[in-house]
């Protein structure tokens, strides 16, 4: 008899503890910095604020995305390196992106005037938590600033 309510009670915790997770929340760009600047593909190191609404740790296995600056592709972002999201806390997602040229002089005139610009991030990432492993998709807007006279 209690071996089956052992059993019962370990099936329970075992299904509950494999919920899917919540969504990652988008909180905005929180700095950009650039590498390189040239007539052909610029890098630009940033740093963009999530948080994790989950009240368990969670790994980021792979992100796959686009950047979009006012509903235009900016550039694609990539992540191929697990990355570990804390708990029920915000935390900071390193990116490192070539732009070109020809991309940037379709925002200049919002850029020089330091206009509020749309930023979004739509594509997918791959989560995981023990052994359950979920991709989900993504999709991010906020508007915001881009600065790029602090970012030199």
């Amino acid at each position: 008899m209690k071996l089956t309510n052992y059993l019962l009670i370990t099936i329970i915790v075992f299904f509950t503890a494999c919920a899917a997770p919540k969504p990652l929340v988008f909180k905005g760009l929180k700095s950009i910095k650039i590498e390189k600047a040239s007539f052909g593909k610029n890098i630009f190191n940033a740093q963009f604020e999530y948080q994790n609404p989950n009240n368990f740790k969670l790994v980021l296995n792979k992100l796959d995305c686009d950047i979009l600056i006012n509903d235009q592709v900016f550039t694609k972002y990539t992540l191929d390196t697990n990355f570990n999201i804390p708990a029920n806390a915000n935390f900071i997602l390193p990116a490192r992106m070539e732009v070109e040229l020809s991309l940037l002089l379709k925002n200049s005139v919002d850029i020089l005037f330091n206009k509020p610009m749309k930023i979004g991030v739509k594509g997918s990432a791959t989560l995981s938590k023990g052994m359950y492993t979920k991709t989900i998709p993504i999709s991010f807007e906020t508007t915001q600033k881009l600065n790029l006279k602090d970012a030199l």
